[in-house]
């Protein structure tokens, strides 16, 4: 397990020489075994964020520190994993083969396919476990990327919009399976999306970015499972919505 604190953190592009900032001076502490949503307009910074957690891309300015549950800190060390929104399955790989990917150093073999076979249970695809990504529909396409991403383990989960693709019902089964899953393995995971149901749906945290900058974080103090048509939930929503939009309620 592992948090994540983030540190000024900064991100600055250079397009035909003229300097663009994505992230400024962004300050967040994830804690261990916390469920962190974050939103905001198109082009705020939300992606940009996760692929810096991840080393996809290196930083301007700023550190990132991951946390050990015995309160160590360092830069390097976490095992981190990102989900995208699309599931960038490898198609020549059948259902079973694609989650076992991220066990290829895993020396025992055993283990390995206990492993694949547990979360081939959990995401509900024992009987597509020998077809083709090109054979099964988005959401199973989505279960498999996620069953990759848990049979691998990781400290850290960062997840950019993987819900995002998705029909209404496909999405709502699972975010449901996801807080399931968060719930029984207490992982830390950090959620980009631009939904703000679904940020209010999944997190114990909702971090809203404006510009580049973090300009709100919100604690959503509802007990899991949630229910959207809830008045706690309904004004939850109406306030982090009218701070996105920057309206008063």
């Amino acid at each position: 397990m592992a948090g994540v604190e983030v540190c000024g953190l900064g991100k600055t592009y250079s397009i035909k020489g003229t300097p663009i900032s994505a992230l400024a001076d962004v300050n967040l502490d994830i804690t261990d075994g916390s469920f962190v949503t974050v939103v905001g307009k198109s082009g705020c910074g939300k992606s940009t964020l996760l692929r810096l957690i991840c080393g996809l891309e290196s930083m301007t300015t700023g550190e990132i520190l991951f946390k050990s549950v015995n309160g160590n800190k360092s830069s390097v060390g976490a095992r981190v994993n990102m989900v995208f929104q699309e599931p960038r399955l490898m198609p020549w790989l059948t259902v079973e083969e694609n989650m076992a990917v991220g066990l290829i150093r895993e020396p025992d073999i055993r283990k390995a396919k206990e492993t694949v076979s547990q979360f081939l249970a959990i995401m509900g695809l024992n009987k597509f476990k020998e077809a083709y990504p090109s054979q099964i529909s988005g959401g199973m396409a989505q279960r498999v990327a996620l069953g990759r991403m848990l049979c691998y383990n990781p400290d850290l989960i960062l997840m950019d919009e993987p819900f995002g693709a998705l029909d209404a019902f496909t999405r709502r089964n699972l975010q449901k399976l996801l807080i399931e899953i968060f719930q029984e393995q207490k992982k830390t995971i950090l959620f980009v999306t631009h939904d703000v149901d679904e940020a209010v749906f999944l997190g114990q945290k909702v971090v809203i970015i404006e510009d580049g900058r973090i300009s709100r974080q919100v604690p959503v103090n509802l007990s899991y499972p949630r229910e959207m048509a809830s008045h706690a939930f309904f004004q939850l929503r109406e306030d982090i919505m009218a701070n996105i939009m920057g309206k008063e309620i």
